[in-house]
């Protein structure tokens, strides 16, 4: 009896294309899973659903609120020459308007005016969806044979992939817009309770000042010059390290060391207060943790500045193996750490919570008099 050997290699076929999809899918989800950027993810999409296909093309459209599709990332033959096509007047419109897969393999004469290609030979269009909404399409064009219903189940498993990263990176805006508002209010907080109270003795003491000398006390109106002259150096300093948390490195390009210098070297030339920072050993740590550790540089050095009339602040950065050391000293007054945590000022509460959040170790050692030294460890 002769063997089955057509049967025998259509299972080989198609167990061979199955391994190639699982493959696939695979690096999607692998490049979901580990990028943040979401050109990087889209570009692992476009790729993938192209060379699986076996399309010349591959495109993801992203649907805005006028009613137009922007092309956001390419592979292989683009779709158009133009970076928007409106939803109407556009083959890949056609798909958003029907919300769901078009599969076009003579796309000549469907599609007229300055948006046809007329390079476009064949044409799979699936919409990229999430629980709320259609919010985009993506493409793959110029598959030689024709695409198939298999294509469609195919290259739908990529769109909810592109789908899923296109929500996460619009997730994370929002989270950052979020961030930036709350920021902002705290800074206006800050704003109304230190500068403006301030320049609000300021007045008093001018006032104060102006009618000493009308009544010829002029012993009283150098005191309150005296007054008003040290009130007015407090906002001021306010004012500067209000500015500069308005404007700070960007820990992702330049690391937190760099970070750190250029925030105490705005330190020391906008308060006077001598600022110094070491470091021993390198390395990076995940982006979120340098931010907390960024913040609470930000936060430290601006209460020695408002609380312990120091004249030096030392940071240092000690990266070892299995943790990361950070700490903060200046020569202040100093405080009572358990009297300070129990009233939840000099800032701690703040700092306490940014630790909590990176899952770190929060010493502070300080007495009246002697200092502070404040000390975060973080594993690494």
């Amino acid at each position: 009896m002769p063997p089955a050997q057509p049967e025998h290699d259509a299972t080989y076929e198609e167990t061979r294309k199955r391994l190639a999809e699982s493959q696939s899918l695979q690096r999607v989800t692998s490049s979901l899973l580990q990028k943040t950027d979401l050109s990087e993810v889209l570009e692992v999409v476009c790729t993938e659903a192209q060379r699986l296909t076996g399309a010349a093309g591959s495109t993801v459209l992203l649907l805005e609120e006028d009613g137009w599709l922007t092309i956001t990332h390419t592979a292989g033959v683009p779709i158009s020459s133009s970076d928007r096509l409106p939803v109407d007047g556009s083959l890949s419109g056609r798909a958003i308007r029907l919300g769901q897969p078009l599969l076009i393999n003579d796309p000549a004469g469907q599609v007229q005016g300055d948006y046809a290609n007329p390079e476009v030979t064949t044409l799979l269009a699936i919409p990229l969806r999430t629980n709320e909404a259609v919010i985009g399409i993506l493409d793959v064009v110029n598959k030689p044979d024709g695409f198939t219903d298999d294509d469609i189940r195919l290259v739908s498993l990529f769109a909810d992939q592109a789908a899923i990263a296109i929500e996460k990176s619009q997730m994370l805006k929002r989270i950052e817009q979020l961030a930036v508002v709350e920021k902002r209010q705290r800074l206006a907080r800050e704003l109304h309770d230190s500068v403006t109270q301030a320049l609000y003795s300021v007045t008093l003491y001018a006032e104060a000042a102006r009618l000493a000398l009308a009544a010829g006390k002029h012993d009283v109106v150098a005191y309150n010059l005296h007054e008003l002259r040290t009130l007015a150096r407090e906002p001021l300093v306010d004012m500067r390290v209000l500015i500069f948390e308005l404007h700070p490195p960007a820990l992702k390009e330049e690391g937190l060391v760099a970070a750190l210098q250029a925030r105490l070297a705005a330190v020391e030339a906008r308060t006077g207060l001598r600022a110094e920072l070491h470091v021993t050993g390198d390395g990076r740590l995940p982006l979120a943790t340098e931010e907390e550790l960024y913040w609470i540089a930000q936060e430290a050095p601006n209460n020695v500045v408002k609380h312990a009339r120091a004249q030096h602040v030392a940071l240092r950065l000690e990266f070892a193996a299995g943790h990361t050391c950070f700490e903060v000293h200046d020569d202040g007054t100093g405080f009572d750490p358990a009297q300070a945590k129990h009233a939840g000022g000099l800032g701690l509460r703040g700092i306490e919570q940014r630790v909590l959040r990176i899952r770190g170790e929060l010493t502070v050692t300080s007495s009246p008099g002697q200092g502070t030294c404040l000390r975060v460890t973080v594993a690494s």
